[in-house]
């Protein structure tokens, strides 16, 4: 039965059936584009500002750059911004430093976390939502403004000042060694403070393009795999088979979550492996 205006469903205001944020999102998205368009000169009053941000754009190793995105619209609603000294980018769980997605300046580091001189990061759709103004977890946990991204590489900057223990789960660091992994938001920045739970050491063989291209792919194919029953297994150490039918159907196997889901499967001894892609351009890709 069709929703009526005005009823919440699932905990979402609806209007005539429709997500009351989608709705406000899409009319964000018209009214940047609209003004982009037809009325350029108007779109700095679309660009908000945040006050970590410096005018003086003059080139500082110890000044964050990042892309920051203010309101909901298209590319033009990416401002690539400088900010005030000694402030760092975080991610919504490190809101013991301070409220995302900005860190006070010249915080100090919490035990357990690195500030990391990021020098790469990913792109992924999930970035696309957020600038949209359709990513739940961007709009409830950081809101605007906003720095996106997940995936993160680079070389630790500095080290929280104290000891976080022997929990065998976190991995240590010196400065100076090159690291990967995720941050939730705040990853398109140069100075990221990341908790080291959330980074690994980089395979010398890889570079840092390479090793921030696949942390959220790759994770989220290990969950989905993980879901479907198949991870952990018997071949990668994790006790019994909890199916005997090893077959698995992988849509879009030539994306980003796809091809790892593919290549996943074959470490953990699937098969047979069945990929749908879009085009038949893309089915080299998919059995690489």
């Amino acid at each position: 039965m069709t929703s009526i205006a005005g009823k919440k469903q699932n905990n979402k205001r609806l209007i005539f059936g429709q997500d009351v944020e989608v709705l406000l999102a899409a009319v964000a998205n018209i009214i940047s584009w609209f003004v982009t368009k037809f009325f350029p000169s108007l779109l700095p009053y679309l660009l908000p500002s945040s006050p970590e941000e410096t005018l003086d754009a003059s080139p500082d190793a110890d000044r964050t750059r990042c892309v920051s995105i203010g309101r909901p619209g298209g590319l033009e609603q990416l401002r690539i911004v400088t900010l005030r000294k000694g402030i760092a980018t975080i991610g919504y769980n490190v809101r013991h430093v301070g409220p995302p997605p900005y860190a006070p300046p010249n915080c100090d580091i919490p035990a357990d976390c690195i500030l990391l001189k990021n020098k790469a990061f990913s792109v992924n759709y999930a970035d696309c939502c957020i600038r949209w103004g359709l990513y739940d977890s961007a709009k409830e946990f950081v809101g605007w403004p906003i720095v996106p991204g997940f995936d993160v590489a680079g070389v630790v900057e500095s080290i929280g000042s104290t000891s976080v223990g022997n929990d065998s789960k976190i991995q240590q660091f010196n400065v100076g060694d090159r690291v990967f992994g995720c941050t939730l938001f705040g990853a398109y920045s140069n100075k990221v403070i990341v908790p080291k739970i959330q980074l690994r050491k980089i395979p010398e063989n890889l570079s840092f393009d390479e090793a921030a291209a696949f942390p959220a792919v790759s994770l989220t194919a290990l969950y989905a795999l993980h879901l479907a029953g198949y991870f952990p297994n018997s071949q990668c150490g994790g006790g019994r088979d909890k199916f005997q039918n090893k077959a698995i159907l992988i849509h879009s196997a030539a994306g980003g979550v796809g091809s790892l889901l593919v290549q996943i499967s074959k470490i953990l001894g699937l098969g047979p492996i069945v990929g749908v892609v879009g085009s038949s351009s893309k089915v080299d890709e998919a059995k690489m």
